[in-house]
This record gives C-alpha cells, sequence and structure tokens, in this order.
C-alpha cells in the first residue's frame, strides 16, 4: 500500500484562506498597538512554544475586527517565515483570542485528511520537505518563505490511524531525545560545582589563597590569532578554530570544519595548555582549553591565547575557573559596549586568579580527566542517537517505519484512506449527480462521519460524576439521526436493547484511534465513554454533518443527557416502529405499537417489562410528538 504523494496545500481545511501570512505593515502599524486586548503572536511565541506570555503587543477589538481572517485558533499549525524559518508550533487549546504577526504563517488542517501534530512533524521532521523550505527560501542577508513555497510543500498523506501511530512514536523519541539533553546539561554543570568544593568561591576566596592577575601566572604575553579567510579542509591541514567553532562548555564542535588561507600559520598553531578567550561580540568572554585530541589547530584574530605557567597554575584548573559564576560576573562588568561587547588581551590579563597549591590543582585535574572521559563518551553517545534519530525521522516519512503495524491493520487503514481519497475528490460537473438522483454512499465516509457523531453526542453527554455509557450512546445516536434527519446508518438493526447501528463497534474504535473519545474500564453494567483529547475535531465535522439541525439536536441532548438508557431504548422502540407504521399509513396508536413491537421475535420480550406498559408507550408517542419526530397527526 503506498501513500498518496501531495503537497502541504492540499492537505489545508476545506475553507477561505486556510494558509494565510500575517498582517503586514500597511494592515497593522506600530501605533496600533496597544497596553493590552488581543494579543499579536510573533516568532518568539512560536520558538519558545508560549503562546499565552511573551512579545507583549496586543491590538483592540476594533482593529480585531478589521484582522478576523488572520485569527489563529487550537489546532492550528505556525510557521515561522523570517530569519529563523521553518519553525513549527500548534496552537493549543484553550488559547485565548489572538491574531498572528506577518513572521508568521497559519496552516489550519482539514481534519478529514490530516490532524495538526502530523503536519508539525512533517515540516520539521522530513527531510525532502527540511530541503524543500532551505532551498527554496530568499534573501542574501535574512532567509524568507512566502505562502507559495509553504503550500508546494511535499506531503505524503498515510492514513489518519498510521498518521497517529507516526506522531505518537516520534513524540516518544522526541521526548527520549530531549531528556538525554537536559541530563548532558545537568552534567556540564559538575565541573563549576566541583570547582567550588575544592576551591571555595573565586569571588569571597574563603580559603585565602594567594590571588594574581592572570597576566602573572601565564607565560608571554597575550596573543590575538591569525587574521586570515577560512577556506575548505582537506588532510594535513590545520583546523581553523573560530569562535563560532566553540561549544558555551568549551568544546570544539564537529561540524562546519574548515582552514586558513594563510601561507605562515605556524605563530597560531596551538600546543598544549593553550587557553583562548573569544573578545569580541556576542560571545565575548567564550573559552576553549586546547587538547591533543582535536588534532592541529590554529586560531583565529577575534580570540586570544594565554598560556599557562604550570610551576603556578594548571590548563585545566584555568579553564575551571572561567566556567564559574565569578568569571562570567566578571565579564559581564568589563564589557564595552561601543558597537558589540569587547574584551582586550590586556584587559583579560588583569583577572585574579586565585593560586591553590599544585598538589591540590593535580588532584582536581584527575577528577576532571574523569569526567572529561565521560563527557567525550556522551558525546559519542550523542552523536549516535542524532544519527538514530535522523533514520527514524526519514523513515517515518517513508513509510518504512510504520510497515509492519500497517500490515496488521492494513483493512481498517484501507477503509480510511477512501475516506481520504472522498475527501480529496473534486469531480467535474460532468460527473455530478444529476438533480433528483440519489446520491451514491461511500462506506468509509459514512463510518467517519459516524464516529465524528458518536463524539459529538459523548462530548455533549459526558459528565465526571455522571458518565455516558455505550448502551446509553447507542440510543442517543440512533435519536440524533432521526432527529437530525441524516442517514449515516442506512439500516438500524432491530436488536433486543433497541434500533442499533451495528457497526457501533467499528466507529467507536475509529473515533478512539483519532483520539476523540477515551472507551474507559468496564464498570459493572457501565462502559463508559468519555471525551478524548481530539474531540474538538470530532466536534466540527459533526456540525458539519448536522448543518442546521444542530440547534434542535443540541436542545434534544440537553434534554436527554440525564436520562437512563432504559427511558431512551423505549423512546428509540417507539420512534422506530412510529416510523414503520407511517409509512405503511397505518394510525400511530399504542395498541399499533404494542404489535409491531410483537412482530419482532428480538423485542417481543419488551413488552413484559414495565418500561413498556401501556401508559409509558403512550408518555413516549406524547414526548415523540413533543419533540417534534412525528406529526401531531400520526
Amino acid at each position: 500500500m503506498k501513500w498518496p504523494q501531495l503537497n502541504l496545500e492540499q492537505l489545508a481545511a476545506n475553507e477561505r484562506a486556510s494558509i494565510k501570512i500575517g498582517p503586514f505593515g500597511s494592515q497593522l502599524k506600530k501605533s496600533e498597538l496597544v497596553a493590552s486586548g488581543i494579543h499579536v503572536l510573533g516568532i518568539e511565541n512560536v520558538l519558545n512554544n508560549k503562546f499565552d506570555e511573551l512579545g507583549e503587543r496586543y491590538i483592540t477589538e476594533e482593529k480585531f475586527e478589521t484582522l478576523k481572517t488572520v485569527e489563529v485558533k487550537p489546532g492550528d499549525v505556525l510557521i515561522t517565515m523570517m530569519g529563523t524559518i521553518g519553525e513549527v508550533a500548534i496552537v493549543p487549546e484553550g488559547i485565548s483570542k489572538s491574531i498572528m504577526d506577518s513572521h508568521l504563517l497559519r496552516f489550519r488542517p482539514n481534519f478529514e485528511l490530516t490532524n495538526s501534530e502530523y503536519v508539525s512533524w512533517l515540516i520539521r521532521g522530513s527531510s525532502a520537505t527540511k530541503a524543500a523550505i532551505h532551498g527554496r527560501a530568499h534573501g542574501a542577508i535574512m532567509k524568507g518563505l512566502n505562502s507559495s513555497i509553504i503550500k508546494s510543500l511535499p506531503a505524503p498523506l498515510p492514513p489518519l490511524s498510521e498518521q497517529q501511530r507516526i506522531v505518537t512514536i516520534l513524540d516518544q523519541a522526541d521526548a527520549l531525545r530531549k531528556k538525554r539533553a537536559e541530563a548532558d546539561k545537568k552534567a556540564f554543570r559538575i565541573l563549576p560545582t566541583l570547582f567550588y568544593k575544592m576551591f571555595g568561591d573565586p569571588a569571597t576566596n574563603p580559603k585565602g589563597w594567594l590571588t594574581k592577575p592572570l597576566g602573572e601566572v601565564t607565560i608571554g604575553n597575550p596573543q590575538y590569532g591569525a587574521n586570515a579567510s577560512a577556506t575548505e579542509w582537506t588532510e594535513g591541514s590545520p583546523r581553523y578554530v573560530r569562535i563560532t567553532d566553540i561549544t558555551d562548555d568549551g568544546r570544539l564542535l564537529k561540524t562546519g570544519v574548515v582552514t586558513l588561507d594563510l601561507d605562515n600559520w605556524a605563530p597560531y598553531q596551538l600546543t598544549t595548555g593553550d587557553l583562548l578567550f573569544a573578545r569580541s561580540g556576542n560571545t565575548v568572554g567564550k573559552t576553549y582549553l586546547y587538547h591533543p585530541q582535536d588534532g592541529l589547530c590554529a586560531y583565529a584574530g577575534y580570540l586570544i591565547r594565554f598560556k599557562a605557567d604550570q610551576n603556578q597554575v594548571l590548563p585545566w584548573y584555568l579553564f575551571a575557573l572561567t566556567q564559574t559564576g565569578y568569571y562570567k560576573s566578571w565579564v559581564e562588568t568589563r564589557k564595552r559596549v561601543a558597537g558589540q561587547p569587547n574584551i582586550n588581551g590586556k584587559e583579560y590579563a588583569s583577572l585574579q586568579v586565585p593560586c591553590p597549591p599544585i598538589a591540590l590543582q593535580e588532584a582536581f585535574v584527575e577528577r576532571i580527566e574523569r569526567l572529561i572521559d565521560l563527557r567525550d563518551k556522551r558525546n559519542t553517545t550523542e552523536k549516535k542517537i542524532r544519527q538514530l534519530y535522523g533514520v527514524l525521522l526519514h523513515r517515518a516519512f517513508t513509510g518504512q517505519l510504520t510497515a509492519k503495524w500497517r500490515e496488521a491493520h492494513m483493512k481498517e487503514l484501507l477503509a480510511e484512506m477512501e475516506v481520504q481519497a472522498m475527501a480529496l475528490e473534486s469531480p467535474p460537473p460532468s460527473k455530478r449527480t444529476p438533480m433528483g438522483e440519489p446520491k451514491k454512499r461511500h462506506a468509509g465516509h459514512d463510518m467517519f462521519n459516524k464516529a465524528a457523531l458518536a463524539a459529538y453526542i459523548t462530548d455533549r453527554c459526558h459528565a465526571p460524576d455522571s458518565p455516558i455509557g455505550r448502551v446509553k450512546l447507542a440510543k442517543l445516536f440512533y435519536l440524533v439521526q432521526k432527529k437530525a434527519e441524516i442517514e449515516l446508518t442506512e439500516t438500524f438493526m432491530k436488536r433486543a436493547a433497541g434500533p442499533l447501528d451495528d457497526e457501533i463497534h467499528k466507529f467507536l474504535s475509529l473515533a478512539r484511534k483519532n483520539k476523540w473519545v477515551i472507551l474507559g474500564r468496564d464498570q459493572g453494567d457501565l462502559k463508559p465513554v468519555k471525551p478524548g483529547a481530539n474531540v474538538s475535531k470530532a466536534v466540527k465535522q459533526a456540525e458539519k454533518v448536522m448543518g442546521s439541525a444542530k440547534v434542535k439536536v443540541d436542545e434534544m441532548l440537553g434534554q436527554m443527557k440525564s436520562w437512563g438508557y432504559q427511558a431512551l431504548e423505549r423512546w428509540a422502540t417507539v420512534l422506530d416502529a412510529a416510523l414503520e407504521l407511517g409509512a405503511d399509513g397505518k394510525p400511530v396508536t399504542v395498541d399499533e405499537i404494542k404489535e409491531s413491537i410483537q412482530g419482532n421475535p428480538e423485542w417481543m420480550k419488551k413488552l413484559d417489562r414495565d418500561e413498556f406498559s401501556d401508559e409509558k408507550i403512550d408518555a413516549a408517542l406524547r414526548g415523540l410528538r413533543g419533540f417534534g419526530f412525528i406529526t401531531e397527526q400520526q
């Protein structure tokens, strides 16, 4: 089974402006922003995945009326379009009324075809989609996207259940990856913690160590790096170490290796014990301690080299000092902001360095080396995790990840694909059903809508202290279809408990897989059904199915939600019999209803129950007439 290969525009909701970029300057001026009101979302909200704070920009209700087309709602996928491009966030449930600015694009999915989570993963996880985003972005200085690029992004379309399976696996993998990254951050904090434990806080020097300026515990003068261009690295040439190559914890990045375009680079070659300080830009104060395992290296001009005098301070001790809060505070107070932060060699040479006994420093370095060994192993593991994660993402959007699962669920997936195909189809006028002819029914589409309607009823009738059971739901499912005058179920079977759609287990299973409902564990005779996390999507679909009849249905459900399933069974049974009598041109009376019930072997025993006494059948008939199910004349 191959997935349809579409573009992202084809997965958008069937409504105007599902793919929409926020208002530009002419539509929303700075002078129109106010202190409170309707939130204007921006890139920072997407990058931080926070929608109720950050970027405190607001517009009035009056201005909102002119910008309703760019309103964002729960389930919308927001995509960053300028600068940091292709980042994604899903607008969560409960978000207050908001719009977006021109740096964001709103994508509103067609929930018959896909879901927000799958679209989000597709944009940020599919290698083909990411390549299209970055390959088609425009702008030499600041990269940008437009709506045409987003609309044309490649979008493989698995069945809905398989999409959910992919999302579940990727969510779990991403959560594990983030936990690992958080653990690595905590491990990074071990170095300064160990420093404080062994030597005390350098800011207060509680152990009274002799303190000297950095220039007096290093050899020679501070040396600036090479002023040379970077060029492609080749085997045997030195790595050109730039500020951007150094990580926050003082390591060299493994990517982006280049060499320097300079014939005489020997004066800038790094040797054991060299400590580099960043002297300019936003990364001023960042440090890197050279280690032979990093290979042949030369350093760039925005870095300053100090070489430790190992009779006074060991290189690892000196580097660890630069990872403490004492050093970072020192950097903050000495930045000169004249265009950009800057600390020169002379200023770095004035940094006060406590000088503990070399023996104690050696004990510290011995422990540090064990930590470094563990760090290197973590780095190796991190690389493997990145590779495995990349493979996982690739397999997710090529169909390999869920291949075995797909084989085990082929029948239901094929039915879902039929529903998707139905939603995608737009037949030309010559092929449409002629006026007056009945439309051809589509089993897969009906199943999808049945699931949505069942979830809608559950959402309207469930209460924490009075959960709706599956038996009760089955009766309401019948009554709602009759009230709304829709025929998702061609024939309700005359089962013992009343008119029943025999496919109820199938469409409830589909609703559960879409997270529209939760099928709880049996509680005695009660088999509870609760609204699921994605029930709002089912509600939207059910509202489309019911159309203008929704108001009448809601009124009916509001009154019936507290009824027991026995009363609902009586109403459904009496209504079914009454409709048959009416179709046959027979009078709808208590006696005729009883005769109709008795004529069906499955229903005969109902008349032995008090629930089907003459008085209660008569009450049901009066109620059905009052609700408009049958006319007063019937």
